[in-house]
């Protein structure tokens, strides 16, 4: 059982590495596709006087971390054991009433992985681990077979990472959690704060090397994320998906 394992986490990892090469390949292919327009376009413009000129280095950032264009967010190294990891289990819902899915809309990514988490019958296959920030797929195989079809209507576990990375979820490349995925609005029985969560643009999203991993153990040690039953509204977007 432990060679499967062995053989169903190595083929995980040669998937993860294959989708990540591919999407540096894509974002080094539209940098330089960038570079080029702005080249031609910029033959075409008169030039702009120095004094006007407003160097890119030192952009100031304001309160919410977006630069003055709101196009780049600025991450910020903390203190160990966070680094890069912020702490959301003792922010209070500010509307409960809007939904995490708005009415008459398809799931997004996490609310869809919020029922999945949640439907006890699947846990054997995905579940959150012991500290609720981060959720570890057991059995790739079935996950890829069994849940991808169900949820998100293919069956292509290279297409998951893809809306993984898309979402900021990073995937723990060693640790107690190595192989698990976090995101640090993705907490077990806080699907509200997916409300918060925004898809990083284009080379906005830092690579952390795995000295910088956060530790989520010692952090919930701290501040322990609850462990509630499914809200009304994961029910509704599992039974939903169901039908």
């Amino acid at each position: 059982m432990s060679s499967i394992n062995q053989t169903e986490d190595a083929n995980t990892e040669e998937v993860v590495l294959e989708v990540a090469k591919a999407d540096a390949t894509r974002e080094i292919h539209d940098a330089s596709s960038d570079d080029d327009f702005t080249a031609t376009e910029a033959s075409k413009k008169p030039a702009v006087p120095k004094e006007k000129r407003k160097s890119r280095r030192g952009r100031k950032t304001d309160s919410d971390g977006l630069d003055a264009t709101g196009r780049v967010y600025v991450a910020e190294l903390l203190p160990t054991p966070y680094y890069y990891y912020c702490n959301h289990t003792l922010k209070v819902e500010e509307d409960p009433l809007k939904p995490v899915t708005s009415a008459g809309h398809v799931p997004c990514f996490p609310a869809k992985m919020h029922a999945i988490l949640a439907a006890p019958e699947l846990q054997d296959i995905v579940a959150w681990d012991d500290h609720g920030r981060s959720f570890r797929i057991l059995k790739p195989k079935n996950f890829e077979s069994d849940i991808l079809p169900c949820f998100f209507e293919h069956s292509k576990f290279s297409s998951f990472i893809r809306q993984a990375n898309g979402w900021g979820f990073r995937r723990f490349l060693s640790g107690p959690n190595h192989g698990s995925y976090y995101q640090e609005y993705f907490l077990r029985s806080m699907p509200w704060l997916c409300k918060s969560m925004r898809r990083p643009k284009v080379g906005e999203k830092k690579s952390i090397s795995l000295d910088h991993e956060p530790d989520l153990r010692m952090i919930s040690r701290a501040f322990p994320v609850p462990n509630l039953p499914m809200t009304r509204e994961i029910q509704v977007v599992l039974e939903t998906i169901k039908q």
